[in-house]
């Protein structure tokens, strides 16, 4: 009934440009982007940039069973939110070991599922006997590639400095013009009153 008196909100310039900003920097570094990029290099593909699409361009360096594991357990890892936490060196160091810890420990212990030995005779019926040699270089190639995604993902949250960066292009100010000239602030100053 009112809504008719009340006029439309004209965003400014100002605000445009901070919330593109932002976008674009979180677009950019996105995690998920990060692991969907890992599981197509895992298949053996690479992006063609001319037809904007994934193309094979070789072998896959792990199986369905092991892009499953990859996928299913560092998804939850790798999101923004984990990039815009606050993290001391120690606790980076802790999530790193952890990671290594846990990739090596799933290779160790799934051999035969993920394809790193040859298959045995209850491989089809999923009983497997992780017997043989492994392919150690290609399990060291793919633990090698997730370590570096999830070091590039969690080392932007040591201190807050991602979360600074993405916060400090936020600021407040008088959006309709009407103050003059006043001095930008964050919204987190301004509500810690500084």
């Amino acid at each position: 009934m009112y809504e008719q008196y009340i006029p439309p909100q004209i965003p400014t310039r100002q605000s445009y440009i901070a919330e593109e900003e932002i976008k674009n920097i979180v677009g950019q570094i996105d995690p998920k982007n990060i692991l969907d990029n890992l599981c197509h290099a895992l298949k053996g593909e690479i992006f063609n940039k001319q037809i904007g699409k994934w193309e094979v361009a070789g072998e896959p360096l792990a199986n369905e069973a092991c892009r499953g594991w990859i996928n299913s357990n560092f998804s939850p890892i790798l999101s923004n939110s984990s990039t815009m936490g606050i993290l001391s060196e120690q606790q980076f160091s802790n999530f790193m070991i952890g990671t290594i810890k846990s990739v090596l420990r799933e290779f160790r212990c799934n051999l035969e599922k993920y394809g790193f030995v040859e298959p045995g005779p209850g491989y089809k019926e999923g009983r497997y006997e992780n017997k043989g040699t492994p392919d150690t270089s290609r399990m060291n190639s793919i633990a090698e590639m997730i370590f570096q995604k999830t070091f590039i993902v969690y080392s932007r949250s040591v201190g807050g400095s991602e979360n600074k960066r993405v916060f400090k292009s936020l600021t407040m100010n008088d959006s309709g013009g009407y103050g003059g000239h006043e001095e930008k602030k964050s919204w987190v100053n301004r509500i810690l009153g500084r």
